[in-house]
């Protein structure tokens, strides 16, 4: 269906893309089934005495500098009176197939990233055809109605789009980019907002009198591919709002699951990667908990200061989906290919924790003839 759709959108009009984000969804959900949380601050993530991480904060926390993937003991300093929480990853299933099963009704292709986010591929604008704002608002309207959470929602002609547009509508928001006002959403931004430009490469093209979008559409791609190589290509093709990737409807079963993120700032020290890994296998682990699925490998995927891709992966002690499993193998994998390498003048740029060799959840891996069972089932929790 996706190929058609593309085929479709090129011979009778645009593409329109929606990205669909549910507000800071596990305190959303921690507030919706305790109405005496309202108004207070609501941290979801690990022990603040260990060394967990942050997995969501609400936006009351977030006032006093809290945000996913800090230290949960950072947090708690930050904000001594936040209500700290383990999340409960059955619930938040439970929502997350209410709130898709909704998405799904308006789309041709409907891509589900995480347990809270998605990507929906419309049906392409023609003359004539339902407003994306409205299909958009009706969407909003429904979750509201039938969950009570709330969902942010972005339109563009592509993912990129898309996804700005639904980051920069938070909380609440619906932001709708026309192809007409592409470039002027796009140039007035500071290049940080594009995804993968963290400070190191900020630092750079600002001292080439680079900072906002607008910039890099003025240089043209011969100049910064001269000056940056592929990199610049890159930039001069999401600084034009260029993105092909299509949405990718489901085909079966999942061979593969990763969560990734590029930062606004690169990473230098171990601390902070090894906290960013634990909250990568917490969103991993989540993505599998919604799937019904649980993993024999895991991927540690890191992309450095200058673009260069890594990949390490390694086997899990046991068929698994908990947080806890997947994250000390995820640490191995770094503490023994990447720590040694880190400096302040080779910093990480991207992490990712993916899980492979899946199989349904009561399923049985055989290993060296010896039948491994399952040893942790949903209910597994975040040390």
């Amino acid at each position: 269906m996706v190929a058609i759709s593309r085929v479709i959108t090129h011979v009778q009009g645009y593409r329109r893309v929606l990205h669909c984000d549910l507000d800071c969804f596990f305190a959303a959900v921690e507030e919706l089934d305790n109405s005496a949380l309202a108004g207070k601050p609501v941290i979801v993530g690990g022990d603040p005495d260990g060394r967990g991480v942050v997995s969501t904060a609400n936006y009351v926390a977030r006032r006093y500098g809290v945000h996913s993937a800090m230290a949960a003991a950072t947090a708690r300093r930050l904000c001594p009176h936040a209500i700290f929480l383990r999340p409960r990853f059955a619930r938040y299933r439970e929502l997350s197939l209410r709130v898709m099963a909704l998405v799904r009704e308006y789309a041709m292709a409907c891509e589900q990233v995480s347990v809270d986010e998605a990507y929906v591929e419309l049906p392409p604008g023609v003359p004539g055809c339902r407003p994306a704002r409205e299909i958009a608002g009706e969407l909003k309207a429904r979750v509201r109605a039938e969950t009570w959470l709330v969902i942010s929602v972005g339109v563009g002609r592509n993912k990129l789009i898309a996804k700005l547009a639904s980051d920069l509508s938070k909380p609440d928001g619906c932001l709708v980019v026309r192809p007409a006002a592409e470039a002027s959403f796009l140039q007035p931004l500071p290049v940080g907002r594009l995804p993968g430009v963290g400070p190191h490469t900020q630092q750079r093209l600002a001292r080439d009198g680079i900072t906002t979008v607008a910039d890099l559409v003025a240089r043209g791609p011969s100049e910064l591919h001269g000056r940056y190589a592929r990199s610049g290509m890159w930039l001069w093709r999401m600084a034009n709002g260029l993105d092909d990737r299509p949405v990718e409807g489901e085909h079966g079963p999942s061979k593969s699951i990763s969560r990734e993120r590029t930062y606004a700032r690169d990473i230098a020290d171990t601390e902070r990667a090894e906290a960013e890994i634990r909250h990568l296998a917490e969103r991993v682990a989540c993505a599998a908990e919604n799937e019904g699925i649980l993993a024999s490998t895991v991927t540690l995927k890191i992309k450095w200061y200058d673009f260069t891709l890594m990949t390490r992966q390694g086997p899990l002690p046991t068929l698994t989906r908990s947080p806890d499993v997947i994250a000390q193998s995820a640490l191995s994998l770094f503490q023994t290919h990447i720590a040694p390498q880190l400096a302040p003048d080779r910093a990480l740029r991207l992490l990712g924790v993916g899980l492979s060799a899946l199989q349904p959840e009561g399923g049985r891996l055989v290993r060296g003839g010896y039948v491994q069972l399952q040893l942790f089932n949903s209910a597994s929790r975040i040390a």
